[in-house]
C-alpha cells in the first residue's frame, strides 16, 4: 500500500463484536469431535485512493465481517477397523469492505482421513509439507505406508489456489481497473488447475531421523516447481543434538536453457544441550527465497536476494529468575555486501507462581540496503485472580531515514477478565508512529466463550 494512502487511512478502529466458541465431545468410546468458530466485526474509516497531489482523500465507513470456523474428528470404529476414520473442515467468509457488501470465502480443508494397520490414506483439501517450498494447499489423494523403521508418503492432486495468486500478472486496481484490464491477457495468465506431484521416505535409526523428498507443480506454462530436500538431525550424544536441512531446484535442469541446479536453501545447527547454566547452539543457513516460489509465478521475481548467515546463541539461567539470551550472526548477501544481527535479551519472572514476566531487549540488524537498533521493554502479570494486563513498546532507530523518518515507535496495552472457567474479555490498544503511518490508534475488544462438554457439565 502506498505512504500517502497509509497517512490518509484512519485513525481510529474498533471491534464491534468477536465471540469464540469451542467446544470438544467426547463419544462413548474413544471417538472424539472438535469444533470452533470465530465471528469479528470492525467498524473504521478508510480511504481508497489519495487525492490529486497527496490532498486528504473523502473517508468512508467500512463494516468487515470475518468469520473462520474448523471442524475436526477422529478416532471413528468402522467395520473391522476400529479407531480407523477422522476428518478435518475449515472454512472462512468475509463481507466487506472492499467487496462491497458482495463478500469473499473460501474452503481451507476438506478432508478424510483412513488408518488401518501400517497404511493411511488422506482425501480431499489438505496441506502438505513437502519439504522443497513453504506449504502446498491441494485438492487430491495422499497415501502412505509404514515398514518397519521407514515410513513412505506419496501425494498428487490440484493445486487450491488463494484468491490473489489467480493471475500471474499485474494490473491497475482501482476505479480505471476493470477498464485497462484486458481479459485475454488475464485469461493467459491464469494459474488455475496447476498440478502437483511428490513423495517422502522416511527412517527412525535410533536417535537419528532421516528424511528424503521429491515435489513437483505444473501449470498449462510448463514446469513450476521441481525440487528435491533432505532433512537429517540426530543426538550422538546426551548433550549434543545435531540436524541439517537442505533443498534442490531442478527446474532450470528439467526446461534447459543452460540454467544449473540451484540450491534454494540449507541449514546445518549443533545444540548444546543439558549444561548446568544454560543452552548454547551454533548454526548456518543459507536462503535464495527466489527458488521457493513457482518459477511461472511472477511472484518469484519477488523472492529477494540470496544470502548466507552463520550465528551463535548462548542463553543462560541466573539466579533470582532471570534469564539471559545472546545470539550474533554474520550474513553475506549477493555481490559480497555484508550484514549481520545481534540480540541481547534478559526475563525475570519473580515469585515463585511465574504470575510475572518483566522483559527487556536489544537488537541491532545490518542489511544490505539499511540498518537499524532496536529497544524493546514489555511486561505481563496477573493482577487479580481473574484480571491480567500487558504491556508492550518498542523503537527503532535506522541508520537512514525511510520516508524522511529515523525512528519508529510502537506500543500495545492489554487487560483481560475472566468471568468464570468459560467466558473471557479482552480488550487492548495499539498505539502506531512509522515511517508508514504518521499516526494510528487501534482499538480491540474480544469476548471468548468456550465450552467443553467434558469439563463442563456437557456430554459425557
Amino acid at each position: 500500500m502506498p505512504p500517502s494512502l497509509l497517512r490518509h487511512a484512519s485513525r481510529w478502529a474498533a471491534v464491534a463484536a468477536c465471540g469464540v466458541v469451542s467446544g470438544r465431545a467426547v463419544a462413548q468410546q474413544a471417538s472424539w469431535v472438535d469444533a470452533r468458530a470465530t465471528m469479528t466485526a470492525q467498524v473504521f474509516q478508510q480511504a481508497l485512493l489519495p487525492g490529486p497531489g497527496g490532498v486528504g482523500a473523502p473517508l468512508e465507513l467500512a463494516l468487515p465481517v470475518m468469520t473462520t470456523a474448523f471442524l475436526r474428528f477422529g478416532a471413528v470404529d468402522l467395520p473391522g477397523a476400529p479407531d480407523a476414520l477422522g476428518g478435518e473442515l475449515s472454512a472462512w467468509g468475509r463481507l466487506g469492505p472492499r467487496d462491497g457488501w458482495l463478500g469473499d470465502g473460501d474452503v481451507t480443508t476438506a478432508s478424510a482421513q483412513l488408518r488401518t494397520g501400517r497404511w493411511r490414506l488422506t482425501v480431499g483439501r489438505q496441506v502438505t509439507l513437502p519439504g522443497t517450498s513453504r506449504f502446498v494447499r491441494f485438492d487430491g489423494v495422499t497415501a502412505g505406508v509404514r515398514v518397519g523403521a521407514v515410513d513412505v508418503d506419496a501425494y498428487a492432486g490440484w493445486v487450491a489456489l488463494p484468491r490473489w495468486s489467480l493471475p500471474r500478472g499485474a494490473w491497475v486496481l482501482g476505479f480505471l481497473g476493470e477498464a485497462l484490464e484486458d481479459p485475454r491477457l488475464r485469461e493467459a495468465q491464469n494459474r488455475a488447475g496447476q498440478l502437483t506431484a511428490g513423495a517422502r521416505v522416511g527412517l527412525r535409526a535410533g536417535p537419528v531421523r532421516a528424511l528424503v523428498g521429491f515435489h513437483e507443480q505444473r501449470d498449462a506454462v510448463g514446469l513450476a516447481v521441481r525440487a528435491v530436500s533432505a532433512d537429517v538431525q540426530g543426538q550422538p550424544l546426551a548433550w549434543l543434538a545435531l540436524g541439517g536441512h537442505g533443498s534442490l531446484d531442478l527446474t532450470g535442469l528439467a526446461v534447459g536453457g543452460g540454467k544449473p541446479v540451484g540450491v534454494s536453501e540449507a541449514r546445518l545447527f549443533a545444540d548444546v544441550v543439558g549444561l548446568a547454566f544454560g543452552t548454547a547452539s551454533l548454526d548456518y543457513s543459507f536462503q535464495n527465497t527466489a527458488l521457493l516460489l513457482p518459477q511461472t509465478s511472477v511472484l518469484a521475481a519477488f523472492g529477494g536476494g540470496a544470502w548466507h548467515e552463520v550465528g551463535a546463541e548462548l542463553t543462560a539461567q541466573l539466579p533470582a529468575r532471570v534469564r539471559v539470551t545472546g545470539r550474533g550472526a554474520g550474513q553475506v548477501y549477493e555481490r559480497g555486501v555484508p550484514g549481520g544481527r545481534g540480540l541481547v535479551r534478559a526475563r525475570w519472572s519473580p515469585g515463585l507462581e511465574g504470575r510475572w514476566l518483566v522483559q527487556g531487549e536489544l537488537q541491532r540488524t545490518q542489511t544490505a540496503e539499511n540498518g537499524f537498533h532496536q529497544v524493546r521493554v514489555g511486561a505481563r502479570g496477573r493482577l487479580l485472580r481473574q484480571v491480567s494486563a500487558a504491556v508492550d513498546a518498542s523503537l527503532f532507530l535506522y541508520d537512514r531515514p525511510v520516508l524522511g523518518l529515523r525512528e519508529s515507535m510502537t506500543g500495545v496495552v492489554s487487560a483481560e477478565w475472566a468471568f468464570g472457567r468459560q467466558l473471557r474479555l479482552l480488550v487492548s490498544t495499539t498505539v502506531l508512529r512509522t515511517p508508514y503511518a504518521a499516526f494510528e490508534v487501534q482499538g480491540l475488544a474480544r469476548l471468548v466463550f468456550e465450552w467443553d462438554p467434558a469439563t463442563a457439565g456437557g456430554l459425557p
